[in-house]
């Protein structure tokens, strides 16, 4: 017996085919997460060691710049010593001359500490960089492997929409425009649900019913009459999906099981 809803039958086959390649294509960029986030830690660790670096740098040149100015304060504090006409006022140029130079001398062992600060530093970056390397590396490979997936699924994607255009020649537009109302609104890319016998036990014990094949919501006996005939579109009450009768087999006779 033919019904109005078997003409959606072959196009809902084909939606629930492209819903799923869709979310497979929509997923695929998260497989590269791991790897992002791998070189993303790395590009950080580099960033980090460089900044280190920079600010142990800016150090030295402080350093450097304190040392040249004790070097022009001792060469002063020399040639006004060699101006002394008294013994006094001479060992009181030495003693600040001493004093500078042992300020000087400070700063100049921090300083080596300093370069090999910049030493140890150098010996990471260079870690570091082989460690944005070989992420960037990974990450490369793994995108493009899951861009040679996602062109697949595109391909098979676009075949999908072929075959699902030349469905649509064959549906009246009446009845795939209040179909793709029900699939728009739907996130399973299923529009037209069957109607299934179910079962569930309550406290009264088992009970069983006809309901909608999208949400499990009962499904009247009025509403399967009318599903049976198949002369109108009927929806669930409950998910609004059009709802479809699908015909049991007919049983097999004995006659025709024994030839097999």
């Amino acid at each position: 017996m033919s019904r109005l809803t078997d003409a959606l039958v072959p196009l809902q086959h084909l939606d629930v085919e492209i819903h799923h390649l869709r979310t497979i294509r929509n997923d695929k960029p998260r497989a590269l997460a791991d790897q992002e986030r791998k070189l993303g830690r790395a590009k950080e660790n580099l960033d980090a060691m460089l900044a280190e670096i920079k600010g142990l740098k800016l150090e030295v040149q402080k350093r450097e710049h304190a040392i040249r100015d004790f070097d022009d304060k001792v060469a002063k504090l020399t040639s006004q010593s060699m101006g002394a006409k008294k013994n006094d006022e001479y060992q009181v140029f030495l003693k600040e001359i001493s004093g500078v130079k042992a300020d000087k001398a400070r700063v100049e062992d921090g300083m080596l500490d300093l370069m090999f600060q910049l030493d140890e530093k150098a010996k990471l970056e260079k870690v570091r960089e082989g460690e944005v390397g070989a992420a960037e590396g990974e990450h490369a490979v793994a995108k493009k492997k899951v861009e040679a997936e996602m062109a697949e699924v595109d391909r098979q994607l676009d075949e999908l929409g072929a075959r699902r255009k030349e469905a649509l020649a064959t549906v009246d537009r009446d009845l795939v425009a209040q179909y793709d109302r029900v699939l728009r609104a739907k996130d399973d890319g299923i529009a037209l649900a069957p109607v299934l016998h179910l079962e569930v036990i309550e406290d009264e014990g088992l009970r069983k019913y006809w309901g909608c094949g999208g949400c499990s919501v009962e499904v009247n006996a009025q509403m399967v009459n009318e599903l049976k005939k198949g002369r109108e579109l009927i929806a669930c009450r409950s998910c609004s999906r059009l709802l479809r009768w699908q015909d049991e087999p007919a049983p097999t006779k004995p006659e025709e099981v024994s030839k097999k």
